[in-house]
């Protein structure tokens, strides 16, 4: 049976049906379903987000004051559509629903809601709730069974009113006595906590958890929910509710399982920013900071396909190697960092400046004709000769550059066949007098005439 028909068998017997696809998007749906879900009637479409459908559902049910807390219960709401497993029954327009889900082959789900209610009930109306005297609570075999049982637990009436609780509750939130519990609801008990609380700053932090919790998921019987409690606890609630109206709650405490979550976060967190790190440390050089020879690789794969044509300079310090038998090696590193911020203030917006290793540098001019190229060659030279570069100790030296031109683009060209041919070029430059721009056409041949080392 195809799912239409599906949908119209189940809407003979009062029935809703809507299916969604594997992107959480409304495929189709009966008239059951705008019956109990009117919010729909007129709204809902092929295509429509299920987040856009809890959006009317949470607009028709909320109250003034939770609709602040509106994007966290559509959250709360699509975690529970995502997760969900086992039925679970709640309140809209004054009827009782159960709902349950089944997967889709292709993807997805079929979600169906059931009108429920007790026996000889009007199951249009919510059910009658249970008359409770104000200061008494009921004691019964029933309280015997609740001590008996293996976690803390609670019945309450249609209203929320609490009617029985074992000492596990009472000891769980902190209760001196049941005489606490007389004519109180669940709700009002974890308000009074977090009224009490001695940390403004927690309950701040906890007010939409607390509010996601009390205003929203313990309407949805037998769907657990989280709930935070003062001092840094979490307890887990899984409330039914029974077909005379009363509901009745198992409580347990979480607490340490949310803090291993949450140091758990925090490593994969710390982990992550070791792994930046590490990612941005293997790109770049670790003495000037600019990128290194992979990051190179990559950018010249990258632009070497697209239309061109783009230029790489190929740059060769002159004059370094007295830096280093002269001073040493710590000067020489002092020499290449302020170098690598000199070459940093000639290039333009998009260029990109690697340092290679040694003292070769290269930069890579995206969209770039051999002119501009020559003229960007002829500034970088220009900057390094224009002043000495001066140590800490007060030594200075004069440092300047050979570089060697390879225009490219339009063709996949390997980035180490680019780095050749240029290379070649800047020693030709250094055998032509040093302080000089050589280009080198593809094919890696230099071309025979070298240009004016002025800008």
């Amino acid at each position: 049976m195809d799912l239409q028909s599906t949908a119209e068998l189940l809407d003979s017997l009062g029935i809703a049906l809507c299916a969604f696809d594997a992107q959480e998007r409304t495929v189709l749906w009966n008239a059951s379903f705008l019956r109990l879900f009117p919010e729909h009637d007129g709204h809902v479409h092929a295509g429509e987000p299920y987040s856009h459908n809890l959006r009317r559902f949470y607009l028709e049910r909320l109250a003034p004051e939770d609709l602040p807390y509106i994007d966290r219960f559509i959250a709360d709401g699509l975690q529970r559509f995502r997760s969900q497993a086992q039925p679970f029954v709640f309140s809209h327009h004054g009827r009782w629903l159960r709902v349950a889900v089944a997967p889709r082959p292709q993807g997805g789900q079929v979600r169906v809601w059931l009108q429920v209610g007790a026996q000889g009930e009007d199951t249009d109306s919510r059910p009658a709730p249970l008359t409770v005297h104000p200061n008494v609570l009921p004691a019964s075999g029933t309280q015997q069974m609740l001590e008996d049982m293996g976690e803390a637990a609670t019945v309450m009436d249609a209203e929320g009113h609490i009617l029985l609780a074992n000492d596990r509750f009472l000891a769980l939130y902190g209760l001196p006595s049941r005489a606490a519990l007389q004519g109180s609801t669940y709700t009002q008990i974890v308000q009074r906590l977090w009224a009490a609380a001695p940390h403004a700053q927690e309950r701040a932090q906890r007010d939409e958890d607390v509010a996601a919790a009390l205003r929203d998921a313990a309407l949805f019987a037998g769907a657990p929910f989280e709930l935070p409690l003062p001092g840094r606890r979490w307890l887990r609630v899984a409330m039914n509710r029974s077909a005379g109206g009363q509901s009745y709650a198992l409580h347990a405490d979480i607490s340490r399982i949310k803090r291993s979550e949450s140091e758990l976060r925090a490593s994969e967190q710390q982990l992550r920013v070791l792994a930046e790190q590490l990612r941005s440390e293997t790109q770049r050089d670790l003495l000037t900071g600019l990128l290194n020879r992979r990051s190179l690789h990559t950018l010249l794969g990258e632009l070497s396909g697209q239309p061109g044509p783009h230029a790489l300079l190929f740059i060769d310090l002159d004059g370094f190697k007295a830096v280093n038998d002269q001073a040493g090696h710590a000067a020489g590193d002092q020499v290449l960092r302020r170098v690598a911020a000199r070459l940093t203030r000639c290039l333009r917006q998009g260029d990109t400046l690697v340092r290679l290793g040694g003292d070769e540098f290269v930069v890579v001019l995206p969209h770039c004709t051999e002119a501009p190229a020559r003229r960007a060659a002829g500034h970088i030279i220009a900057a390094l000769q224009d002043r000495p570069f001066a140590l800490e100790s007060g030594a200075s030296f004069r440092v300047g550059a050979s570089i060697g031109v390879r225009l490219f683009g339009g063709g996949s060209e390997p980035a180490e066949a680019l780095l050749a041919d240029a290379d070649r070029a800047c020693y030709a430059a250094k055998r032509a007098g040093r302080g000089r721009v050589e280009l080198a056409p593809a094919g890696g041949q230099v071309s025979p005439c070298a240009s004016p080392t002025a800008p």
